[in-house]
């Protein structure tokens, strides 16, 4: 091969594994001639120098696809064997194919978590490696980084995890006194929501002290982690890409009474002042579409599933006597009754068990349940056109309107009127609009969907009233708290469809991205000020220019609300507004072979998104017919919750912005379509999560998922790769390259 070896050993494009190993024997300035050796699979691709490959081809690879023309080099021994780091800046060459052999090796030998600079990335291993969340495994880590007084950083000392990132956060918060965040990211499947309960469990253990040695925990602390099968039960639901996935995004903010002002100024090394004295939790962008239709090999929320397959289901309603989940519509056929193990009538009793733990009992327990049955029966109403008028409608399932008139305790003849007619009102007067069976089916969703999502909201308050510093530590003394937030949210989504789902939800990650390079410039601001190194020589891609199109006043967000208020306002006028008002921006293009699509540059990449139905899922305004046909119900829920948009019933600090139980409901009374609509309102609650975050210090994990199957060992190539790019790892690496190019 002649040369220096180990400089031969490279890697190269692959359409089918994205980057493989190769021996570079020779190249000009525009072509390299590699020999490529062969192996059996896509887990047995490594690198080896070959050692185990079945075979070898000689390539010829054009250097133009490559950056600078230049074959990236592999990180190994004189013999090509991978060379792995437990923190990938330190490998010597940094560049994507070296991130995704580290991690596929370190995958490979069973250990999860890997480092990049202060980003842990976790990697889903599909089994439970008990050994390496043990007692003693967390009070090492506690220890070492929170405890011992140890000069540089102490972190070298230690495997990665995201212990460490428990322990330094809940260290930030005790010793230097500033606010922490957790940020957890990474698509449906990859682990987040398991993330950030190992992060609470070990908090949990640190302010315990340097000497914990017990497992037992606090109330407090008992009461924290066992509300989030709550959570769970209500807002999770089984998806192709994850059994238990997460259908909202909750940000959880662990409150710690930081002691005195003396214990605060001469904080002691020798035992915790700084304890756990509550939490809690923020919730955003419930998922309530998937309440009424779901796909086939999908299910919607797991709550359904357990009251239909719970053995006492006739207390809360004698009618679901002897059904199934084909028996409601929204429901129907699923391929599973069982969830990570367990039974839906298994999860319903700890549902119901977790719930009189938290104070929801009794009647307020049958509220709560029949507040979803309620949502069940709607499901199963049907229309038929009026015989007298066409385009005027009647109900058709008779009697299961009567059945569900008797749940709600509603007079059936005002109900029907209610969901069979609207009424508007202008400046001079006052009328009703029949409805089609159509129409009228679209009402009786939209009740359904709201009553869910009120009914959901109604219960993260009463898991806050049941763990929230202000209302239980201390007998309700305390209304200060240090901080430390866990945010588990939505990773960046493209699929085959993009809806109005997506965009919120994309929209969500690129505010969260623009904080991550933040943070990331930051970090490399201040090494870049311990070496000596003139900040200007910084250059890095940052998303405003995504940014700009969403939120700015031409921006998509204003456009679409500016079509929701329109009284003929279309999907399409919508879209071909956008495109006119946006030429010069860079992100936003045209789709030519559909005249209600658009197609949008996120940092992650490209993202086509189909505007069918983005106006109407906007409108977040219950019609008031059908506003107030609920408060004729007895249902608690229905008669005093469906306007109340806020997490709490108590008063809490709002950092700077309008707090939720300050702001006002939408109105109701004079126009349908002058309240806020969804994405303000989303708008609004992530500009005071934003807030929040920027208060804190933050540190991030990224969760990857290795492969479809969610089999242990294995790790695809070109989903990992994605991953790593739409979680900004790749971006922060490139960021890192500008600053150290010796490092590659």
């Amino acid at each position: 091969m002649g040369g220096d070896q180990k400089s031969s050993y490279v890697f190269i494009r692959d359409p089918e594994y994205a980057w493989i190993p190769a021996v570079k024997e020779s190249s000009t300035d525009k072509t390299a001639i590699v020999r490529v050796p062969q192996y059996k699979d896509e887990t047995s691709t490594i690198c080896d120098g070959g050692a185990t490959a079945k075979s070898w081809v000689d390539d010829e690879v054009d250097l133009k696809d490559y950056n600078r023309g230049v074959l990236p080099m592999q990180n190994v021994d004189q013999n090509g064997h991978l060379k792995s780091f437990p923190d990938m800046v330190n490998l010597p060459f940094l560049h994507e194919a070296a991130l995704l052999y580290n991690l596929k090796e370190r995958h490979r030998s069973g250990k999860p978590y890997t480092r990049t600079g202060d980003i842990v990335i976790a990697v889903n291993p599909f089994q439970w490696f008990t050994e390496i969340y043990t007692l003693k495994v967390r009070s090492r880590y506690a220890r070492v980084l929170v405890w011992d007084n140890t000069e540089g950083d102490a972190r070298n000392t230690v495997e990665p995890h995201v212990y460490e990132t428990s322990a330094l956060s809940y260290k930030g918060l005790a010793f230097d006194g500033n606010d922490q965040s957790i940020l957890v990211s990474g698509e449906s499947g990859a682990g987040k929501t398991e993330t950030v309960k190992i992060c609470m469990n070990h908090m949990a253990s640190c302010q315990q002290g340097p000497r914990a040695s017990s497992s037992e925990m606090s109330p407090v602390v008992q009461r924290i982690i066992e509300s989030n099968p709550l959570l769970e039960a209500f807002g999770n639901a089984k998806t192709t890409r994850n059994d238990n996935s997460s259908r909202f995004g909750k940000y959880i903010q662990l409150q710690f009474d930081m002691g005195t002002q003396q214990q605060r100024e001469h904080r002691s090394r020798t035992e915790a002042t700084c304890v756990l004295a509550g939490s809690k939790c923020d919730a955003y962008l419930l998922e309530k579409n998937r309440v009424i239709a779901h796909a086939p090999e999908e299910r919607t929320f797991h709550i359904f599933y357990q009251i239909i397959a719970a053995r006492d289901k006739t207390k809360y309603w004698s009618k679901l006597a002897g059904t199934t989940n084909e028996s409601f519509k929204f429901v129907g056929t699923t391929d599973t009754d069982t969830i990570e193990g367990m039974s839906d009538a298994d999860h319903f009793a700890n549902t119901v068990r977790v719930l009189e733990e938290i104070g929801i009992a009794g009647d307020t327990l049958m509220t709560l349940i029949q507040a979803i049955i309620i949502v069940l029966q709607l499901g199963n109403i049907t229309y038929n056109p009026d015989p007298k008028d066409d385009d005027r409608s009647i109900v058709g399932s008779t009697k299961e309107f009567a059945d569900l008139c008797d749940l709600m305790c509603i007079p059936a003849a005002s109900f029907e009127v209610a969901l069979t007619e609207r009424t508007m009102k202008t400046r001079n007067e006052t009328y009703k609009v029949p409805l089609n069976p159509q129409k009228a089916r679209e009402a009786t969703e939209s009740f359904a969907k709201e009553i869910y999502g009120r009914s959901f909201l109604w219960l993260v308050r009463q898991i806050n009233d049941a763990t929230a510093g202000e209302v239980n530590y201390k007998s309700g003394t305390m209304s200060e708290f240090g901080i430390i937030g866990l945010l588990d949210i939505f990773g960046f989504e493209s699929f085959v469809r993009n809806r109005y789902e997506q965009l919120c939800i994309n929209y969500c990650n690129e505010k969260l991205q623009a904080k991550f390079t933040e943070d990331i410039f930051r970090s490399v601001q201040e090494e870049y000020e311990r070496e000596g190194i003139p900040l200007d020589e910084i250059t890095y891609d940052d998303n405003s220019d995504v940014l700009t199109l969403i939120e700015s006043k031409t921006g998509l967000l204003a456009m679409l609300n500016e079509e929701c208020v329109r009284p003929k306002g279309s999907d399409q006028a919508f879209v071909q507004k956008a495109i006119a008002g946006n030429k010069k921006s860079p992100c936003l293009f045209e789709n030519r072979m559909n005249r209600c699509g658009f197609g949008i540059h996120h940092y992650a990449g490209k993202v086509m998104y189909d505007a069918e139905g983005f106006v109407e899922s906007n409108q977040d305004t219950l019609p008031t017919d059908l506003a107030e046909a609920a408060l004729l119900s007895d249902n608690e829920i229905l008669k005093n919750h469906m306007t109340n948009d806020s997490c709490t019933n108590f008063k809490q600090k709002s950092n700077g912005a309008v707090s939720e139980k300050k702001r006002s409901a939408p109105a109701r009374a004079k126009s349908n379509i002058t309240a806020p609509t969804i994405w303000t309102k989303y708008k609004g609650q992530l500009s005071a999560l934003m807030g929040k975050l920027q208060q804190t210090n933050s540190r991030y994990i990224r969760c990857i998922k290795p492969n479809r199957p969610k089999k242990p060992v294995l790790m695809e190539h070109l989903g990992t790769i994605e991953q790593l790019r739409c979680a900004g790892v790749v971006a922060a690496v490139t960021l890192s390259r500008s600053a150290f190019p010796n490092r590659l």
